[in-house]
C-alpha cells in the first residue's frame, strides 16, 4: 500500500519534470504573456476578488476542470478542495460532507445563490447532476459573518451554466449533446441543452439521464445500487436596461433507486437494513436580479428562492413505507456601496435574508405515521449584515498592498413542534480578516471569526425508533427498539476560529511565463456547546426475567458538549506553465473534547491530491492524471470506524478530431490499480477500477 503511495508520488514528481520541459516545445504564447489569469472569487465576499488575495482559503473548480474529469457523484466532485471530505460511500443518494471537521449541519450550500438546506443521516444531502453546473467556488473556515446558522464550517456555491457560458463568440444560438459510459457500474448517460441569445433576452434549457447498475468495488464485492435519474435546468434571462440583470431559473431531478435503506451501508441485512425502492424529487426554483445603473449608487443583488426536496423509501418486502420531505423558501438581498476612504479604496456591503425550512416525516408502520427521527416541524431564519472591504496602497509607507475585512452578521431563529416547546435564540457572528502583500511575491494573511449553528429540527425534536434488535433471550422474530427522545432545550453550538496563513506567487520560475501559486494555513476553533448525539444502548432489566418483555434497548438523544477543540491545516497549490498545469492539495484536521480528550467532529487523516495535466495543442489532446494519497485514520473511539492509509490514480484524456471538429472524444481509468479502500463516514469500500468514455457534440450559429 505505502510503496504503491510512494510509486504515486514519485511518479507525479516526474510527470511534473518531464511535462514542464516538454511544455516548452508546446508553449504557443510568447514569454512575457501571463500563463493564466486571476481566479476571480465572489461569495467569500459578495464581491470580485482574486482567490489568491482574499485573505483565507477559497477554491474554484471551473467548467473545463468539470468537464475533463466528467464528475459524476458530490464526491468526485468535490475530492480536489482540501479540507473538504465526502464521504458516506460511493452511492450517490448516501454522500455527505464536512468541512474542516464539522459535519453537514455547519455547511451552508448554494445552487445559484439558493439554499439546499435538506438534510439526513443516511439518504444524502445534495442531488444535482453535474453535468449541469459551470463552476463550483468553496469556501472554508467560519462564514457566518455573511450566511448566518450553518455556515460556521464553510459554504460551497454550486453554479449551473448560462447561455453566455456555451456559446462561442459570434454566436447567437447553440446545441450540444453528449453520451458516456461508465463500466464499474454499467452507467450510461446522455446529455443535451439548447441555449441562445435574442437580443437582451437569453435562455438555456438542458436535460441529462443518467442509468447505472450494481456498483463493483475495490473489495471484489458487489454493491446494490441500480440507480436511475432525470435531471432538468431551464434558466431565462433579460438584460432589462443597462447595468439592470433579471434571471429566472428551475432545476429539477427525478431519481429511482434499489438499495439498502441505509444508503452508506453495505449489502441489506434483513429488517435492520432492508432493501428499499427509494424515490428522489427535488426542485429549485429562482428569481434573482443584479441593478447596478451606471451614475446611480446602486448595486443590489436579490434573490428570491423555493427549494423541495422529497425522499420516498418503499421495502421491497413487506410494502412499509417511509418518507422525509423538506421545503426551503426565503429571500436574499444585497447592497454594495464603492467609496473613498482617505487614500484607501472601500466597500461596504450590507443585506439581509430571511428564510423558513418546513419538514414532514411519514412512516406508514409507525404509530400515527410518524417515522422516528424525521419530526414534522420548521424552522425559521432572519438576519441582517454588514461587511467592509478596505484596500489600501502603501500603508504608513509599507511597501505593498493590506486588505482588511471586518463583517458582522445579527440572526435570530425560531423552531416549533407539536411535539415539543418551541425553540428560539438569536446570535451575533463577527469577523475581521486581514493580508498583507508587500510585493506581487508574498501574502501574509490571518482571520478571527465568531460562527454560531442552531440546533436543527432533527436534533430537537427526536421521537419515534432510532434502531431495533432482536430481543436478547427472545431473539427474532421478537424485536427491541433504541428510542429517540426530544431534546427542545438544545442551546445553538458557537465557534470561534483563528486562522493564520501565507501564500507566495511566482512567474517565470522554471521557464519564462509560467505562474506558480502556494497558499497554505493554521486553524484552530475553539467551540462551544456542540451538539452532540449520544446514544445510550443498554437493555433493561426486564428483558432478561420471565415473560423478558417489557424490554428497550436504551434510548438517543442530542445534548450539548461543554467545549472542544478542532485544529488543522490546508496548503493548495497551482502552476501553469502553458502547455502543462497542476493542482495540488494537502490538508488534515484533528479534534478533541476539552474536557475528556476524546476525539470529537468529523475528523480526517492527512490527505494528498494532485492533479496534472498536458495539453498538446497540436494535436487538439489533453492527457491527465489525479493522484489521490491519504494516510490512515484512526481518530476515533470506535475501532470500527478506523481506517487504513491509501493511494489511487485516475487517468483521464480529451481529444478534438479536428480543429472545426464540433466532436470531441473523452476518456479515463478511475481507480486505476483497482485499490480496496474506504473513506471515513463510509460503511462500505469503494468503487473498483472503472473505464469510462464519452462522446460530445456542440454546434451553433
Amino acid at each position: 500500500m505505502y510503496l504503491r503511495a510512494a510509486l504515486l508520488s514519485s511518479a507525479c514528481g516526474l510527470a511534473f519534470l518531464g511535462f514542464s520541459g516538454d511544455a516548452r516545445a508546446q508553449q504557443t504564447g510568447t514569454d512575457d504573456e501571463a500563463a493564466s489569469e486571476d481566479i476571480i472569487i465572489v461569495r467569500a465576499t459578495r464581491t470580485e476578488i482574486p482567490a489568491f488575495s482574499y485573505p483565507g482559503q477559497v477554491s474554484v473548480i471551473d467548467q473545463e476542470t468539470l468537464e475533463l474529469v466528467d464528475p459524476y457523484s458530490l464526491e468526485t466532485l468535490l475530492r480536489q478542495i482540501p479540507g473538504v471530505e465526502a464521504g458516506g460511500g460511493p452511492r450517490r443518494t448516501g454522500q455527505t460532507l464536512t468541512i474542516r471537521g464539522q459535519s453537514r449541519e455547519n455547511v451552508t450550500l448554494l445552487l445559484d445563490g439558493a439554499r439546499q438546506n435538506f438534510n439526513s443521516a443516511h439518504d444524502g444531502i445534495f442531488f444535482v447532476d453535474p453535468a449541469l453546473l459551470s463552476s463550483v467556488e468553496s469556501v472554508r473556515g467560519p462564514a457566518s459573518a455573511l450566511y448566518g446558522s450553518g455556515a460556521s464550517g464553510g459554504v460551497i456555491a454550486f453554479e449551473t451554466a448560462d447561455a453566455g457560458d456555451l456559446l462561442v463568440e459570434g454566436q447567437s444560438f447553440g446545441a450540444r449533446a453528449t453520451a458516456g459510459y461508465r463500466s464499474v457500474d454499467e452507467e450510461f448517460s446522455v446529455s443535451g441543452a439548447v441555449y441562445g441569445v435574442n437580443g437582451p433576452l437569453d435562455a438555456l434549457a438542458y436535460l441529462s439521464r443518467r442509468d447505472s447498475g450494481d456498483i463493483s468495488l475495490g473489495s471484489g464485492n458487489e454493491l446494490p445500487a441500480d440507480d436511475q435519474s432525470v435531471s432538468g435546468l431551464f434558466k431565462l434571462g433579460l438584460d432589462a436596461a443597462p447595468g439592470v440583470r433579471l434571471e429566472g431559473s428551475w432545476q429539477a431531478l427525478r431519481a429511482e433507486a434499489t438499495e439498502p435503506n441505509n444508503g452508506q451501508g453495505n449489502n441489506p441485512t434483513g429488517q435492520l437494513n432492508p432493501l428499499v425502492d427509494k424515490d428522489i424529487t427535488t426542485d429549485t426554483f429562482r428569481l434573482s436580479g443584479a441593478i447596478a445603473p451606471a451614475g446611480t449608487v446602486l448595486d443590489l443583488n436579490v434573490t428570491l428562492f423555493q427549494s423541495t426536496s422529497i425522499v420516498e423509501e418503499t421495502e421491497t418486502v413487506g410494502g412499509r413505507v417511509v418518507d422525509r420531505e423538506l421545503e426551503s423558501r426565503g429571500i436574499r438581498a444585497d447592497q454594495r456601496f464603492e467609496f473613498g476612504l482617505g487614500p484607501a479604496e472601500a466597500a461596504l456591503t450590507v443585506g439581509g435574508e430571511i428564510y423558513e425550512d418546513e419538514q414532514s416525516g411519514f412512516d406508514s408502520t409507525a404509530p400515527g405515521n410518524v417515522r422516528g427521527g424525521v419530526p414534522d416541524a420548521s424552522t425559521r431564519f432572519s438576519g441582517l449584515f454588514a461587511q467592509l472591504e478596505v484596500t489600501a496602497h502603501q500603508p504608513f509607507g509599507l511597501p505593498g498592498e493590506v486588505v482588511l475585512l471586518p463583517g458582522i452578521r445579527l440572526d435570530d431563529y425560531e423552531s416549533e413542534s407539536a411535539l415539543a416547546g418551541g425553540n428560539s435564540d438569536n446570535a451575533t457572528s463577527g469577523r475581521f480578516g486581514v493580508s498583507y502583500a508587500p510585493n506581487d511575491t508574498l501574502l501574509l494573511f490571518a482571520n478571527w471569526a465568531e460562527a454560531f449553528r442552531a440546533p436543527s429540527v432533527n436534533e430537537i425534536y427526536l421521537d419515534g425508533t432510532h434502531f431495533s434488535l432482536p430481543h436478547p433471550v427472545l431473539g427474532a422474530p421478537t424485536f427491541i427498539s433504541n428510542r429517540f427522545i426530544a431534546n427542545p432545550a438544545l442551546r445553538p453550538e458557537s465557534t470561534e476560529t483563528l486562522e493564520i496563513g501565507a501564500g507566495l506567487a511566482f512567474d517565470g520560475t522554471f521557464r519564462p511565463g509560467d505562474r506558480l501559486e502556494i497558499k497554505g494555513s493554521w486553524f484552530e476553533t475553539q467551540a462551544a456547546d456542540l451538539i452532540n448525539l449520544s446514544v445510550d444502548f443498554n437493555f433493561d432489566p426486564t428483558c432478561f426475567a420471565p415473560p423478558f418483555l417489557p424490554c428497550s434497548a436504551g434510548t438517543t438523544n442530542s445534548a450539548n458538549v461543554s467545549s472542544a477543540t478542532l485544529t488543522g491545516y490546508e496548503i493548495q497549490l497551482d502552476y501553469e506553465s502553458g502547455a502543462f498545469g497542476l493542482t495540488a492539495a494537502l490538508s488534515a484536521t484533528d479534534g478533541e473534547n476539552d474536557a475528556t480528550g476524546a476525539p470529537v467532529g468529523s475528523l480526517t487523516p492527512a490527505r494528498l491530491f494532485v492533479d496534472g495535466r498536458w495539453r498538446l495543442e497540436d494535436y487538439r489532446l489533453v492527457l491527465g492524471a489525479r493522484a489521490e494519497i491519504a494516510g490512515a485514520f484512526d481518530k476515533t473511539a470506535m475501532a470500527a470506524e478506523e481506517r487504513d492509509g491509501y493511494a489511487t490514480l485516475d487517468l483521464y484524456a480529451r481529444w478534438q478530431p479536428g480543429e472545426t471538429s464540433p466532436v470531441t472524444l473523452s476518456a479515463g481509468i478511475d481507480n486505476a490499480f483497482d485499490v480496496d479502500y474506504a473513506r471515513v463516514f463510509a460503511g462500505t469500500s469503494e468503487a473498483g477500477r472503472s473505464v469510462r468514455i464519452g462522446v460530445s457534440w456542440s454546434g451553433g450559429r
